[in-house]
């Protein structure tokens, strides 16, 4: 097309497909085949985070594994960041016990108060462990402990127990804390059974191996005591005080001093727990033993396993 004549000005011809500016034929398709796979390259990775975010904060985490890397660098930054939470949270597992950890997550951070509750107290200790850690090493000890407490946190862990504290060769356990527990003592009472039978199956693999058996003590005894948070403001422990504490230490102890048999692991009742136990649980009286800051004698019993 020309120009008004004798302008001597022309105007271009101007072809889209020639330009540039419009798609050519199927490059639509192709761009939104593009865009779909990048979408998906991204929901994708996004989608499993999410999903791992919400079992982690349910503290599930025998469930949730790593979030793999990307190349996608901001995607590599979220997996790293979740792998390393999800790291912590483990470690802080094995310090703090998991039911408790669920109700401070459910608190929403809200201190938990101190209460005086209903529960059932076990304390344990090994027989001999003074003789027996003669000669060894300190590395040989704390492997040898780290078993045997890996033992005893098995049956505590799955008679929802909570495991108080560490006390050289001895364990503190409770069971009506953080959850209330209508059956505690009865729970204590299948633990100390399950724990003398996981003994009995670790001394027979001890005996191939040449070495001596593990016997332990054990205590038990059901009472009111004071739960919650002890300590200062930046370091507190959750934890039980009161009378039925040192009631259930000092009957551990009395296997030491009452005639029980020595070549397997020994449960002593106090009456408390006794009363509350099926007739499926059968136990013998021992005696009744003074405690002190106690005015009455403690009456203790020691179950048939």
């Amino acid at each position: 097309m020309s120009g008004p004549s004798g302008s001597g000005f022309s105007r271009p011809t101007c072809s889209a497909s020639a330009s540039g500016l419009l798609p050519r034929p199927g490059s639509g398709w192709r761009l939104s085949r593009w865009l779909s796979s990048a979408g998906n390259l991204i929901a994708g990775p996004i989608r499993e985070t999410a999903l791992a975010v919400k079992a982690l904060s349910h503290m599930d985490l025998d469930t949730v594994s790593q979030l793999p890397r990307s190349n996608i660098r901001e995607l590599d930054d979220l997996a790293r960041a979740f792998n390393t939470m999800r790291g912590a949270l483990r470690l802080f597992g094995t310090y703090v016990p998991r039911s408790l950890v669920n109700r401070l997550v459910a608190a929403e951070g809200e201190r938990i108060e101190s209460s005086e509750r209903q529960v059932a107290i076990m304390f344990t200790d090994i027989v001999g462990f003074t003789t027996f850690s003669e000669g060894k090493n300190a590395a040989e000890v704390a492997n040898f402990l780290n078993e045997h407490f890996q033992i005893l946190g098995r049956c505590v862990d799955n008679s929802s127990g909570t495991i108080d504290k560490y006390i050289g060769d001895a364990l503190m356990a409770f069971w009506g804390a953080p959850e209330e527990l209508e059956d505690a003592p009865v729970r204590a009472c299948y633990c100390a059974m399950a724990i003398a039978d996981a003994l009995e199956r670790d001394n027979a693999k001890r005996r191939q191996e040449g070495l001596p058996p593990v016997h332990v003590r054990i205590g038990l005894h059901a009472g009111p005591a004071l739960v919650g948070n002890i300590g200062a403001e930046g370091r507190v422990n959750y934890t039980i005080i009161g009378d039925s504490v040192n009631t259930c230490q000092r009957v551990e102890s009395l296997g030491r001093e009452v005639d029980v048999p020595r070549n397997t692991t020994t449960i002593l009742i106090t009456d408390a727990v006794a009363k509350q136990l099926p007739s499926s649980m059968p136990f013998v009286h021992v005696g009744s033993f003074p405690v002190k800051g106690r005015e009455k004698d403690v009456v203790v019993y020691r179950l048939v396993i």
